[in-house]
């Protein structure tokens, strides 16, 4: 959208929101605002979600959970995602306004996406991030932002919403009344810069605030965030939503207005724009008793209006208008939505045996998750027009396949048959097994509400341990002593404790939860279709024992950045099926380029993902070991050699103090290539000669 037009839809809600009386005024900042019929202004509601697809209303494409987009270490992916989202939420707009359908689900301002860093694998909501490095993070909310908006001079295409503002990550159980504390220097480094990149350079129209408070202020009712960071630092002109009921944590939960006509008050002055709740209702006696103003409220609403404006709510001529419902899962989607699935799965183990020989072998395919559902889909998800899961997909490839649940997900007492599932596991060559969790016990306000326990679960969503549920354990260990072909397929949002198992099975894949016809996808990438080429974007650490408390939101000792432990599996690792090799490397200290030739030194044409980082000069006080500042992910054909180039900004080498200023440090800058698999080098170093220098001091 160019500024111009920008400019008319800010006037336009300037205008109309003038025109309103309070009444009218308070009629409009909560999600589900009224309709003003002598001012054109129909009724809307602002609540909608697309974290992975057009969710909770009807069919839609359901594409890889956000984790698993993640792994695809692609932004390109991600923008073509959104891209397909905002078209068929477009075409769904469309059809509910033509039969007057105002109701939720039903608009263009999508909740999403999530940039939160997932801080500790407890966390049950982590599937619906980028992971846990902020750079990765940045990049992937910027393009999903993008995506969804569109590029259109005159209209955004749909609202995409950054949310949770801000240092979000868990425990869910204490959300609604949990204080974070974080230093200047872990807001600066880890939980604002995808949010800072989100508004400077996305652009995007809209931020969430979260439940908790940071540093003692209500997300969604503090003047430090709304106001002097996020509008007078960033210059963000968008619109600020409370997360749904947020409001009332201030009264109920934080405790911090007892009033609740002080409290409503106090969210509006602050900078919340819009509700998702109740509390607002009382604005207009907030008003009547003088604890906010009349303007105050217009210059919500003018922000409200203006993006109705910007989504063309006003111009029945607006380009988007004409797409329709056909539009909407359509078979070229879902075939992106499967190749999303293909290039996110991560191969963590693989002793040979993959990739698989079309009908060479009899296959048990059994556990849970196989004919589990919601563990394709994750959470925040739409109706599947129909579903590809790995039993069909697998038998297309190997018509000698049969199938045994063998165990619940976490509940011993709900009959699997599993004697039925050991007697043919005894007679087939192949066991192939889904492990894993689901939505019902790892996700938001889940767990232990909906799921009653089950030996590893924690509280609602969250987690109190990283293995597997205790039956599923008892499954694996008598499966293993059959001394049978064994192949894990591994369905969660988050990592699991495969240490007792890495070295007793054949090899083991993390599907993370991977859309409604991922079942296809994972069947190309076991038989050979397609080579796994995913990488992931969290650390599979060893034990939660490692990690500081959960509660604790310091980032020492947190993340591939400041964890000194042994792990599992690294940030950033990734087998496949060919073998990359580093044919050449260069560095041109005039351009600061580095200039590679990668050979794809296997038979199988694959991507190839790097992932350059860079270490910091020595502090006196605690850096990052390194940080991930470029990635590149390309095809390579078998036996074929490619040239990349990574040009390193100065930016790239900025870092921030304990204040909380960004600085460039004096000193040697050294950079490291890491492809997850074979290559994992120091490629050079950039020498600051200069003193430390501050870039941007800190505004907090």
């Amino acid at each position: 959208m160019t500024e111009n037009n920008k400019i008319n839809h800010d006037l336009l809600g300037k205008k109309l929101s003038r025109e309103m009386n309070v009444l009218e005024l308070c009629s409009q900042v909560r999600h589900s605002a009224r309709q003003i019929k002598r001012l054109g202004i129909k009724k809307y509601n602002w609540w909608n979600e697309s974290l992975h697809g057009v969710a909770r209303a009807g069919i839609a494409t359901v594409f890889p959970q956000a984790i698993a987009m993640a792994s695809t270490f692609d932004e390109n992916i991600v923008f073509k995602v959104a891209s397909i989202i905002s078209n068929e939420a477009r075409a769904k707009y469309n059809y509910s306004q033509s039969i007057k359908d105002y109701g939720i689900y039903k608009g263009l301002t999508m909740w999403s996406p999530n940039i939160n860093i997932f801080r500790d694998p407890r966390w049950g909501r982590g599937q619906e991030t980028y992971g846990e490095d902020p750079y990765l993070t940045s990049r992937f909310g910027v393009a999903f932002i993008k995506g969804l908006q569109g590029d259109d001079e005159k209209y955004i295409k749909t609202s995409a919403c950054a949310k949770h503002f801000v240092v979000h990550s868990g425990p869910e159980a204490e959300r609604h009344s949990f204080n974070s504390i974080a230093s200047k220097k872990d807001m600066f480094e880890t939980y604002l810069p995808a949010f800072k990149a989100a508004v400077i350079e996305g652009k995007v129209s809209g931020v969430m605030g979260a439940y908790n408070r940071t540093n003692g202020e209500a997300c969604c009712a503090s003047p430090t965030l709304m106001k002097k960071l996020l509008r007078d630092t960033w210059n963000f002109d968008g619109y600020y939503v409370s997360d749904c009921a947020a409001l009332l944590d201030i009264v109920f939960k934080h405790k911090i207005e007892k009033n609740p006509f002080k409290a409503a008050a106090l969210a509006m002055n602050s900078g919340c724009d819009l509700e998702c709740g109740v509390l607002y209702n009382l604005l207009p006696f907030a008003k009547m008793f003088g604890y906010v103003s009349k303007e105050t409220l217009r210059e919500s609403v003018a922000r409200l209006v203006s993006i109705r404006s910007q989504l063309g709510m006003f111009d029945e001529n607006c380009k988007y208008n004409k797409i329709e419902l056909n539009e909407n899962a359509t078979e070229e989607n879902e075939n992106f939505a499967i190749e999303v699935a293909r290039k996110s799965v991560v191969l963590l183990e693989n002793d040979g045996i993959l990739p698989l020989t079309p009908n060479k072998q009899s296959i048990l395919l059994t556990g849970y998750n196989a004919e589990n559902e919601i563990a394709y889909l994750g959470n925040y998800y739409g109706e599947p027009s129909s579903y590809i899961k790995v039993l069909d997909a697998i038998k297309e490839e190997n018509k000698n396949t049969i199938y045994s649940q063998g165990t619940h997900l976490f509940d011993s007492r709900k009959n699997a048959d599993k004697n039925d599932a050991i007697e043919k596991a005894k007679v087939s060559d192949v066991i192939i097994v889904c492990t894993g969790l689901d939505s019902s016990i790892e996700g938001e306000e889940a767990g232990g509400m909906l799921a009653g326990g089950g030996g590893s679960l924690g509280k609602q969503g969250d987690r109190i341990s990283l293995e597997l549920p205790k039956v599923q354990q008892d499954f694996l260990e008598d499966l293993i002593s059959l001394n049978k072909k064994i192949i894990i397929l591994n369905f969660s949002g988050g990592c699991i404790d495969f240490r007792k198992y890495k070295d007793r099975v054949n090899a083991i894949l993390q599907c993370w939860y991977p859309g409604a016809k991922a079942g296809k996808a994972i069947a190309d990438i076991l038989f050979g279709k397609t080579s796994p080429s995913g990488k992931l974007p969290i650390t599979f650490y060893n034990s939660i024992v490692d990690l500081p408390p959960f509660e604790d939101y310091n980032m020492v000792g947190r993340t591939y950045r400041y964890y000194k432990g042994e792990v599992q599996y690294p940030f950033g690792y990734g087998l496949t099926y060919t073998d990359f090799d580093l044919v050449n490397s260069s560095f041109n200290s005039n351009s600061n380029t580095i200039t590679l030739t990668i050979k794809n030194t296997g038979n199988q044409t694959c991507d190839e993902v790097l992932q350059l980082y860079v270490s910091y000069p020595q502090t006196d006080y605690p850096m990052p070991i390194k940080s991930l500042i470029k990635t590149r992910r390309m095809e390579i054909l078998a036996n074929k050699e490619v040239e990349v180039k990574f040009t390193i900004d100065e930016k790239d080498l900025y870092s921030f103090d304990n204040d909380g200023n960004e600085v460039f440090l004096n000193g040697t800058y050294k950079f490291n290539l890491f492809d997850g698999q074979n290559i994992n080098i120091d490629c050079c170093e950039i020498v600051n000669n200069n003193s430390t220098k501050i870039i941007e001091k800190c505004c907090l």
